[in-house]
């Protein structure tokens, strides 16, 4: 089926007389290839995509896919997955151009102009200045592949350059983030090498799909479809995606594949390893959104093709080039390959049309879209430190309660405040934020609000716990007045008649002075630091605890069997007596 096709633009941009940028489908391509998927026999979908910044040589990187793809279904895949061993690289020999290069001829059609038809037909690019795809391209045929043991229709995808300057910044956006929701696996075409800057504007159009996913799911819950999706749908939504970076000059002549690839490994992990990357949280969030992330680098393919003149042979195409574009095309279609899955349910082919109309739709209503990407990161990174100083005062300030249970003192409470405040002003100084210093000044005004908010909740809290701080103190307080009471009543009952009764008594009395002048030391010290009403409120709540205990302790006895009583107290007693026995000496129960 992929063998003949030509490429169909399937989103095109169109901007309105007020100067908007829009983005829409263009229904008859749409329709054309929906026919199509219809006749190839398949269910399941799987989409490759490239994607970049333009006149990066994403076209002619499709171009060479085709090549490849309708050379393995002519051969039936049996000489692209078991290819003839070629010569080493740095061995001095050279490297042969493979087959599925040649296999439809020596000229690759996308270099020109003219429209060809069959085997040579291409998607189109152009030497020189001028950049040729706009919007979202596909190839019109699919091709057949075994994907997981099953039958798939792949798609290869093209897509107008990012930062093209014929689109306006939504239309940018749309057109990366419906690559993005679309493709099985992305592949994000740079130049030279990964930078920082590379890595930040890809996630930010990552979270502009992410948002347009989580529109999709909302939508989905609200409806009375029967769709079901968890969390790690909506969360990380996107599959494989593959940095490829083009150009690549730092391999050296005598390396073999391997060093080569170790490079490119080492490449990668300094910039989109979390762990060795020095700001990590845009590479954590990448890493957060895709099941797989790989790097790959492309020397360059030489000089020639770069001209305007160049006809598309082949044979100027360099060595190396040829050799690394090799391994890569293989990479592509066996590894990290997979059917397209959407919020955990699988494209198919007669879904596909619905997926990308109804994400056409949720791209124009996605709010992020009208921002520049500047305006985006300033609102990044203002709310990313309003949200570090929060977290960092609540740290601070629980730290500091947790250090002192019963409460502060407030003069020293408000001190305290005013250090971590400080903290607060020097760490958010220290913090990168985009913008002007108005902006700055803006962020901080808020962030103070905040705090204030914060400082309010935290001296209540503050206060709570020094009036509460002799309630800890509330079981001995009832135990020293139950004490007391039963002294009082024994004075009347039995003191006067019985030794036992009357040292009972004593003790009790012992007891409950002690435990008095225990709770009356804590009391001072609260009246020493904080005065006559602080001791009067803590005295108030210690009461207040003292009866919601009375109340617990009289339920609990209230739900005893009191016949039951009698038997528990002769088992106590029976246990007693056995302990004492087994505690007499031998030689004190011969004497008896």
């Amino acid at each position: 089926m992929g063998s003949k096709g030509r490429p169909l633009q399937l989103v095109k941009l169109k901007l309105d007389e007020d100067g908007t940028g829009k983005v829409e489908v263009d229904d008859e391509a749409l329709e054309f290839l929906q026919s199509r998927l219809k006749t190839i026999g398949t269910q399941k979908v799987a989409i490759v995509s490239v994607m970049g910044a333009f006149r990066t040589g994403k076209s002619f990187l499709l171009d060479l896919f085709l090549r490849f793809l309708r050379y393995e279904e002519q051969e039936a895949a049996a000489a692209s997955s078991n290819p003839k061993p070629a010569p080493p690289r740095g061995s001095g020999e050279t490297f042969p151009l493979p087959a599925w290069v040649t296999s439809a001829g020596n000229t690759i059609a996308g270099a020109t102009d003219e429209d060809t038809e069959g085997d040579a037909g291409g998607f189109r690019f152009r030497g020189g200045m001028d950049a040729c795809t706009e919007g979202i391209w596909v190839w019109s045929e699919p091709f057949k592949r075994t994907i997981n043991g099953k039958i798939v229709a792949l798609l290869l995808m093209d897509t107008q350059g990012a930062w093209d300057s014929n689109m306006t910044k939504e239309q940018s956006a749309t057109i990366f983030g419906l690559t993005a929701v679309l493709s099985s696996k992305q592949i994000y075409n740079i130049n030279m090498q990964i930078q920082e800057d590379k890595v930040e504007n890809l996630a930010y159009f990552m979270r502009f799909a992410q948002a347009a996913i989580r529109k999709a799911a909302a939508d989905l819950k609200g409806s009375n479809t029967e769709q079901s999706f968890g969390e790690a749908d909506v969360e990380r939504p996107f599959q494989t995606l593959d940095f490829l970076v083009r150009d690549w000059r730092h391999f050296r002549e005598n390396w073999d594949v391997d060093q080569c690839k170790t490079q490119m490994a080492e490449h990668f992990a300094k910039h989109v390893n979390p762990k060795k990357t020095v700001q990590n949280e845009t590479v954590e969030a990448l890493h957060s959104m895709f099941h797989r992330i790989g790097c790959f680098c492309l020397p360059h393919p030489g000089l020639t093709i770069e001209r305007e003149t160049w006809t598309g042979n082949v044979n100027d195409i360099s060595e190396d080039f040829i050799r690394f574009i090799d391994l890569y095309v293989r990479d592509v279609f066996t590894e990290g390959l997979d059917t397209k899955r959407i919020l955990g349910a699988e494209l198919s082919t007669i879904t596909f049309p619905m997926v990308l109309r109804d994400f056409v739709q949720a791209f124009e209503g996605a709010a992020p879209a009208a921002m520049s990407f500047t305006q985006a990161m300033t609102s990044a990174t203002v709310l990313l430190a309003k949200e570090q100083a929060m977290k960092s005062y609540a740290k601070k300030m629980d730290d500091i309660a947790a250090r002192a249970p019963r409460g502060m003192d407030e003069k020293l409470f408000e001190d305290t405040n005013r250090s971590i405040s400080q903290e607060i002003s020097n760490e958010f100084q220290r913090m990168t934020i985009f913008g002007s210093d108005m902006t700055r000044s803006e962020a901080w005004t808020a962030i103070e609000d905040n705090l204030r908010t914060l400082h309010s909740r935290y001296l209540e809290d503050n206060r709570r716990r020094l009036d509460s701080c002799l309630v800890s103190f509330a079981n001995i307080a009832l135990l020293a007045l139950s004490l007391f009471i039963l002294d009082r009543v024994s004075d009347w009952t039995c003191d006067w008649w019985s030794k036992t009764c009357a040292d009972a008594s004593r003790l009790m009395l012992t007891a409950y002075i002690g435990i008095g002048i225990f709770i009356g030391i804590h009391a001072y010290r609260l009246f020493r630091d904080r005065g006559q009403l602080a001791v009067a409120m803590a005295t108030g709540e210690l009461w207040k605890e003292m009866l919601r205990l009375l109340g617990v302790y009289g339920e609990l006895a209230r739900t005893l069997n009191i016949h039951e009583i009698p038997k528990l107290t002769a088992q106590m007693k029976a246990t007693w007596n056995n302990k004492l026995n087994n505690n007499v000496p031998e030689s004190n129960k011969k004497q008896d």
